[in-house]
Order: C-alpha cells, then structure tokens, then sequence
C-alpha cells in the first residue's frame, strides 16, 4: 500500500448503552406524615415506615384508622414500636386494615392469646419455608391482602425479616422486557418446596385432601395491585414452578432472571425484630423472607392475616 493510499474514515463508535438500570427511587420517597399524635417514620428510603406515639385509646380515630391504611398501602409496611400495645391487643390492632382471620398449619397452631392468630415458635417449626423468599397465599386465587406480625419473644441476635419492593423491582426491567412478562403466565404450586409433604406428611389421608383443597394453579408473572394500580413482579421462589408456554429450560431462565431482581439490595429493606414489636405489610406489594442464622435463641411470633 503507497503512502498516498487515502483510507476510509471508520466509522464512529456508538456510546456504550447503560449496562444496569438504577432504580428511581423519588416516586417511592415519603418524609415524616403525621395525624395527631400518630407519627410515621421512614424505615428506609424504598420501603417502610416506623409507627411513633400509637396506643390502643387511638383503636377508635377514624382519622388515624384511615391514616395508617393510605400509609400502609403506600409504603408497603408499617413497624409498631415496642410498647404500643400487647399481644391481647395485637387483633384489635390488625383490624383497623380488615377482618383478621387464622391461617395456620399443624406446626403453626391457633395462638393461645387469640384463636384469631397462629403462632410461629421456632421450638415447634422447622420448615425451611420461611427463609425463601414468597408472597404468602400466591398459589390462591386470591392471595391475602394484609399480614401481621407481633414479637412476643425474639432472639438477642439474628432472625431479622427481610422485605423486597416488588414493585420497584418491576421498575428495574427493561420496559420491553416488562411488556412481554406482562403476557406470560406462571403455575405455582402449594407444594413446590414440600411445604404441604411437611405440614401433612404424618397423615397421608390428609395430605391427600389438602393437596385436593390447594392444587396448582395459573397466575399472571407480572401483577397489578388493585388499589394503587401499581405493577409488581408476582412470581416467587417459594411457589412458582414454571412459565406457562416456555421450554422448561426457557422458563426457568426466565423465573431465574425474575428472583434475581427481587433480591437486588436496591429494593429491600432488612427489619430487625424487638420484643414487643410488630409490623403489617402490603401482601400485594412486598415479598419477604426470613434469616434462619439465630441458631437455638427462641423466636415467638404471633401472626394473624387479612384476608
């Protein structure tokens, strides 16, 4: 090739595409909000609130009742501090968001407190089904709405409930892969991780009729709230088995990719347990699991669910 050979401008590089999307949190973002002596305080900047200066005297404010529902479904949980109320009054307390109703299994008996409560005693229950992360009831038609929890005993250390926004995780993906979730369907089963085979497993013929009672159904893999319209990554990993109409490894790529996203710390909040403590959260919104590090300390809650 000559010197004078003249070569062909290359063409110019094009700007590298952002490789993560950063989540936006200012949508999510609540300051202090106040009505009367009720104070809330944000838990985190993506998800949670602190409940100060509450008392059962307030049971009958209509104006607060509505407060901590707005609140509660905008920011997904709410924390009482420890010494708001006591166990005797934890249903009371829960029904300010609705009609609090037991949900339990053989391992998780009706509180002794109140029959409309079960308990969840680490002396008793074993499962590892606490600590994967779900949206309690997905495999019904209807999920619950609302679940609370009230910290009778819990341990010095450890033990802590973590929560994801599954909302915003929603906000994370890609609009165009979002749309096409948006048209998929998920199977999620009851009994995905064994959790009937564990609870019912010493009485075949009872297992036999909850699996009858609870069988596999079809749910959207991407889910609109019903109140505040928002969109949330509904598959879950205690649950979901599979994408309806993918190839078996095409759907588990897919649920894969969708539980990584639920577990990006930029949409969690980690709440540390305090006796005498107790939060409600957003079934709709939130999805949470347990950490099973606090070895043999015992860990006594109580729950009760709104329906």
């Amino acid at each position: 090739m000559s010197a004078s050979t003249i070569l062909p401008d290359k063409p110019s590089a094009a700007p590298l595409a952002d490789p993560q999307r950063v989540l936006d949190v200012a949508p999510w973002l609540r300051g202090p909000e106040q009505v009367g002596d009720v104070r809330l305080i944000p838990y985190s900047p993506i998800l949670g609130a602190r409940v100060e200066g509450f008392r059962t005297a307030h049971l009958g404010d209509t104006a607060v009742r509505q407060f901590l529902y707005d609140q509660l479904l905008s920011r997904g949980f709410l924390v009482f501090a420890p010494g708001s109320f006591d166990a005797a009054d934890f249903v009371d307390v829960v029904r300010l968001f609705g009609n609090p109703q037991y949900m339990g299994t053989p391992h998780t008996p009706k509180s002794q407190v109140n029959k409309a409560m079960n308990t969840i005693d680490s002396k008793t229950k074993k499962t590892r089904a606490n600590y994967i992360w779900h949206i309690d009831q997905a495999f019904q038609p209807e999920p619950t709405r609302f679940t609370a929890l009230y910290g009778e005993v819990v341990p010095d250390n450890g033990g802590d409930t973590i929560f994801a926004n599954a909302a915003a995780a929603y906000d994370l993906l890609d609009p165009l892969l979002a749309a096409w979730l948006e048209t998929l369907t998920a199977v999620q089963s009851f009994d995905a991780q064994g959790f009937l085979t564990y609870a019912y497993g010493h009485d075949p013929e009872l297992l036999a009729k909850k699996r009858a009672e609870n069988p596999p159904i079809e749910t959207p893999v991407i889910k609109t709230h019903p109140e505040t319209g928002r969109k949330q990554i509904f598959v879950n990993e205690l649950y979901a088995t599979r994408i309806v109409g993918l190839t078996p490894v095409a759907s588990q790529a897919v649920l894969n990719l969708l539980f990584d996203v639920i577990k990006s710390p930029e949409i969690q909040t980690r709440f540390r347990w305090e006796q005498g403590s107790a939060l409600i959260w957003d079934n709709r919104l939130v999805q949470h699991r347990g950490v099973g590090d606090f070895g043999t300390q015992h860990r006594l809650l109580h729950r009760a669910v709104v329906a």
